[in-house]
């Protein structure tokens, strides 16, 4: 039998070599016996044709059942599960085969659609979790990355690797399983970030992944709450005592006008007056920061950019405003609060310019990318001199600022899922506000 052949014939050979003997011992003996010539050659040829049939159907059978198998089995490699096997009639014996190998289509089907339903399972939470979350191989280079991460690092493509960024470069080094809180410069306004370092496996290849969670948004709320808090609490103590002091202030400039004398009356109305005026001025001062803590939900509408900016710039006619960007935008937002936001940049960057003793120009200027919008608010004033404060509710640098500009500001943007930062200008005095919104 020679060893190449193939699985087929090598059965062939096995039963030709079992069959032609017994054919031949029957000639043999059929021509030892006297028989006729002419019934021994009929009877060889019947063999041989007996015996060639059954070789030939044999072949086919085996190499049918072969094709049958591999034609399954190759299916299952390709990903396709829908094809079956079913034994014929006097095939009993192939049924526990294809009935293994039905089940194994059925598991890898069931495994398949489970590992589908996860990976979109997952691709939709990293679509709308708010953590970036960034995947880096041994070069330090982006493999992967979430909406949330493409935001926060501007990066272009998911698909196309891309640098590390270097204010990541030394969390890079965490080891699987470690956490750090590091500052990281995000719209030219540095923010607290928690950095949680895991490792994966891909095609064999290593690969770490940075959870990078907003630390600075939640205390930012936390203080927001904590400061609305607080002016609720003291708007109501402070206007409990304002109201007997203004009510007592106006009944004794009545009384005094009626019962003193000329000479003691003239003082004693004026300094009441004042004590009256000061006690209305304090009311007032206080109704204005209630405003932090009644802000109410944004109510979002269709609006259009160039509209908004339109209706603030006719409050500042001293101010000469130059828009950068002709393309106007419609953005989801709430109109009447988005006004008060630019109001109070505008009115911010006129004072700025009153103090450097020069006529107030603004330049806007706005792009759109990554699905997200950035505003840039530019003045001509003295800038930026202390950047610490900017944001504290009650701080001012301003003679009869209130302190709650800003921190107005912060909150609109903040409620409508933004942000708000400020910087000085690089190539002139000034100072620039950069408002990031997300686009749909």
């Amino acid at each position: 039998m020679p060893k190449s052949a193939s699985y087929e014939s090598q059965l062939c050979y096995l039963y030709l070599a079992s069959a032609v003997p017994l054919l031949f011992l029957l000639i043999v003996t059929m021509l030892l016996t006297d028989i006729s010539v002419w019934l021994v050659a009929l009877c060889a040829l019947l063999g041989v044709i007996v015996l060639t049939w059954s070789t030939l159907y044999i072949k086919q059978k085996v190499v049918y059942q072969l094709r049958t198998q591999t034609n399954l089995v190759e299916a299952l490699a390709q990903g396709d599960y829908t094809l079956r096997a079913h034994t014929g009639p006097h095939e009993n014996e192939l049924t526990p085969l294809f009935s293994a190998i039905n089940r194994l289509a059925e598991r890898l089907s069931a495994q398949r659609w489970q590992s589908a339903e996860s990976q979109q399972l997952v691709q939709t939470v990293l679509e709308h979790i708010d953590v970036a979350i960034l995947a880096i191989d041994d070069q330090q280079t982006i493999a992967l990355s979430n909406p949330a991460a493409q935001t926060l690092f501007a990066l272009d493509d998911t698909h196309t690797k891309q640098a590390l960024p270097k204010a990541l470069a030394a969390v890079s080094q965490l080891a699987s399983g470690q956490s750090q809180v590091i500052e990281l410069p995000v719209a030219l306004q540095t923010k607290r970030y928690n950095v949680h370092a895991e490792q994966y496996l891909s095609e064999g290849k290593t690969y770490k992944l940075l959870f990078i969670t907003d630390v600075h948004s939640l205390l930012r709320s936390e203080e927001r709450h904590a400061w609305q808090r607080l002016i609720r609490v003291m708007s109501h103590e402070i206007n409990n005592s304002l109201s007997p002091i203004t009510s007592i202030s106006q009944t004794l400039v009545k009384i005094v006008s009626k019962r003193c004398e000329p000479d003691i009356q003239a003082p004693l109305t004026e300094n009441l007056l004042f004590i009256q005026h000061r006690a209305g001025e304090l009311s007032k001062f206080i109704e204005s920061y209630n405003q932090l803590a009644r802000l109410p939900e944004p109510e979002r509408k269709t609006c259009s950019l160039h509209a908004l900016i339109a209706n603030c710039q006719k409050l500042f006619p001293q101010c000469e405003f130059t828009l950068l960007n002709a393309h106007d935008l419609s953005l989801n937002v709430d109109p009447v609060q988005f006004e008060q936001l630019f109001i109070n940049l505008f009115k911010n960057a006129c004072d700025a310019a009153e103090q450097a003793n020069v006529n107030c120009q603004i330049e806007i200027d706005w792009q759109l990318s990554n699905q997200q919008v950035r505003i840039t608010i530019c003045d001509n004033g003295i800038g930026i001199k202390n950047t610490d404060n900017l944001f504290v509710p009650f701080y001012s640098t301003k003679q009869q600022g209130s302190g709650i500009g800003l921190v107005l500001c912060q909150q609109i943007i903040e409620a409508h899922q933004g942000r708000l930062s400020l910087h000085n200008r690089q190539t002139q005095t000034g100072c620039c506000a950069v408002l990031a919104l997300g686009y749909s």
